[in-house]
C-alpha cells in the first residue's frame, strides 16, 4: 500500500505526458498558429520535471492543505470531516456526479481567476514568471509552475471546493478535462472557437496573455471561463492579430528547474544594481 501511494503520484504524470505528446504534437502540427519550424528545446527536460514532480507537490502538500481546512470547518471532529469528504454537503443531495464536477468547476475557475490576477502583483509576480519566461509557448509549459504558485493557486482553488461540500470524487471525476483544458490553452494551435470565445478560453486567448504587459500580459486571466474576463474587465483579443511577442522582458531568470525554484528568494537585477550603484554622500 505505502509503495502504491508513493508511486501514483509519479505513474500518472508519466501517463498524462505521453497521451498529451501524442494528442497535442498532433494537433500543433495540423493547426500550428506560429508555423515557424523549431528544433526540440534545450531546455525540454526542465519541463519534463515540471510533469513529473508536480503531482507530488498535489499529492502531498494538497492533502495537508485540506486536512487543514477540515480541522478548521470541523474543529477536530474528523469523522465528521470523513463523512462530508465521502457524501459531500447536505446542499448536494441528489446531484448527479457530473453536475457536481460542473459546480466544481465554476467556483475553481472563479477562484483561479482571482488568484492569477494576485500572482500578477509585485509582491507575488516572481513566482508566477516562472511561467511567463518562455519566449516559445506550447503545451509542455503548461505545467511550468512554481511550487508557491501552485499551492496558493491550483491546489487552494480544489481545496475550497471541497471545503464548500464538494465530494473528491466530483474533483477526481474533473482532473482529466482540467488536465486537457489546461494543456490545450499553452498549445501553439490558431484555435480562436470564434463566437465563444466570450464564453470559453483559447489557445489564442491565453497565448495573448503570455504576451507583454503593454499587450495582453495584464489581461485574459481565465483559466477556463473567459467570460470572467469580459465580466471584471480584463479580456483582450484583437481582431485579425496574432500574439507573437512572448516572455519576460527582464533576462535574469535561471536556466535550470532548482535554479527557478530559488528564483523568488534572490534579488533581481534591478536590485543588484541598484545596490552596487554607490551611494551619494551628504556634504558637510
Amino acid at each position: 500500500m505505502l509503495n502504491d501511494i508513493v508511486s501514483l503520484p509519479f505513474v500518472y504524470p508519466a501517463v498524462w505526458l505521453l497521451i498529451c505528446a501524442c494528442l497535442f504534437g498532433f494537433l500543433q502540427s495540423l493547426f500550428p498558429l506560429d508555423p515557424t519550424p523549431r528544433p526540440i528545446r534545450r531546455d525540454i527536460w526542465m519541463d519534463i520535471g515540471y510533469w513529473m514532480l508536480g503531482p507530488a507537490v498535489y499529492a502531498w502538500i494538497g492533502g495537508l492543505f485540506i486536512i487543514a481546512g477540515y480541522v478548521i470547518l470541523f474543529g477536530g471532529n474528523m469523522d465528521a470531516a470523513v463523512e462530508w469528504s465521502k457524501t459531500g454537503a447536505p446542499w448536494l443531495a441528489g446531484w448527479p456526479l457530473w453536475l457536481q464536477a460542473l459546480g466544481v468547476l465554476i467556483v475553481t475557475d472563479i477562484s483561479l481567476y482571482w488568484t492569477h490576477r494576485l500572482f500578477h502583483s509585485n509582491a507575488l509576480w516572481r513566482y508566477h514568471a516562472i511561467h511567463h519566461a518562455p519566449e516559445t509557448l506550447d503545451w509542455l509549459h503548461s505545467v511550468r509552475f512554481h511550487p508557491i504558485n501552485l499551492i496558493f493557486h491550483s491546489i487552494f482553488a480544489n481545496a475550497v471546493a471541497l471545503w464548500m461540500g464538494f465530494p473528491p470524487a466530483s474533483i477526481a471525476f474533473l482532473a482529466p478535462f482540467n488536465v486537457l483544458y489546461s494543456t490545450m490553452v499553452h498549445a501553439n494551435l490558431n484555435w480562436t472557437f470564434g463566437p465563444f470565445r466570450h464564453v470559453f478560453a483559447s489557445p489564442v486567448f491565453h497565448r495573448w496573455h503570455h504576451t507583454g504587459a503593454d499587450e495582453g500580459g495584464s489581461k485574459n486571466f481565465a483559466a477556463t471561463f473567459s467570460f470572467l474576463d469580459h465580466m471584471f474587465g480584463t479580456f483582450y483579443m484583437p481582431k485579425d492579430q496574432k500574439p507573437m511577442n512572448l516572455g519576460l522582458t527582464d533576462r535574469d531568470m535561471p536556466s535550470n528547474l532548482l535554479g527557478q525554484w530559488l528564483y523568488p528568494l534572490m534579488p533581481s537585477e534591478r536590485q543588484q544594481t541598484e545596490n552596487a550603484s554607490p551611494k551619494p554622500t551628504s556634504v558637510q
